[in-house]
């Protein structure tokens, strides 16, 4: 097989399953471990897949703006957050992170609960508002407005003053190995406070979201304790994050 026809493989493989095993990948081709590495070298410098120890895993989007993110997919993050919503008990404190299918959890508590909510996403702040059994608590500091959600010591601070039951955190990107990662390095010390904080960590990434990573690293996918997911992330996917401990949550 000539390089371009193994690249092409390659790349088809990797949308098929989300990510590539150099190992796995050098013998189903018959080629050397060292010739294959250097194949996912080539495509990584031109820009098509990005490497991770082992193999390789998609390049992740440029992330959208929050204004951007709020009204797209808005079905299936209902969905998801429905999911979420329902993991929550009367009584309990939990953290909710920035980010749009975290907003639509707050929207989908149920009007008897009684709980305590945390966050430092005055969107969610502001939706909360007329819930009659929710105390809501927000954390000031700098507003990060690609975001909407407040960053810096004053923030994070403020929220290690808790503990809590759960933990929602919105996901950029999740992989098994690479762990939870973000786009942005100002954001990296909330989500980690919360992480740190929260008895349960409750990881909300729709299948988009899987087998990516960012620059920054939040935590590695062990902190994480649940994951929501959508209905279109296979089996054969979930499986590392199962391998983890990682209980699955999925959208019907």
């Amino acid at each position: 097989m000539l390089k371009a026809e193994r690249h092409a493989y390659l790349l088809q493989q990797l949308s098929k399953q989300g990510r590539l095993s150099a190992i796995d990948e050098a013998e189903r081709l018959g080629i050397s471990e060292d010739t294959l590495r250097r194949d996912l070298r080539e495509l990584d410098m031109a820009g098509a897949l990005q490497r991770v120890h082992g193999g390789a895993i998609p390049r992740p989007p440029v992330p959208a703006s929050y204004a951007d993110r709020r009204g797209d997919d808005r079905t299936r993050k209902v969905s998801l957050a429905r999911v979420a919503a329902s993991l929550v008990r009367d009584g309990q404190v939990f953290f909710l992170d920035g980010g749009t299918t975290a907003l639509c959890i707050a929207e989908s508590l149920p009007v008897n609960l009684r709980a305590t909510v945390i966050t430092n996403a005055p969107p969610i702040a502001a939706a909360l508002i007329d819930h009659p059994g929710i105390d809501v608590y927000l954390a000031g500091g700098a507003v990060a407005k690609r975001s909407a959600v407040t960053v810096g010591t004053e923030a994070t601070d403020f929220l290690r003053r808790f503990r809590a039951d759960l933990g929602f955190i919105g996901v950029c990107a999740l992989a098994a190995d690479a762990g939870l990662t973000i786009p942005f390095a100002e954001e990296a010390s909330t989500k980690r406070v919360m992480i740190e904080q929260a008895r349960r960590v409750v990881a909300l990434a729709g299948s988009d979201k899987l087998d990516i990573a960012y620059p920054y690293v939040v935590a590695p996918t062990t902190a994480i304790t649940d994951l929501v997911t959508d209905h279109t992330a296979t089996e054969e996917r979930l499986a590392p994050y199962r391998l983890r401990g990682i209980t699955i949550h999925r959208q019907r």
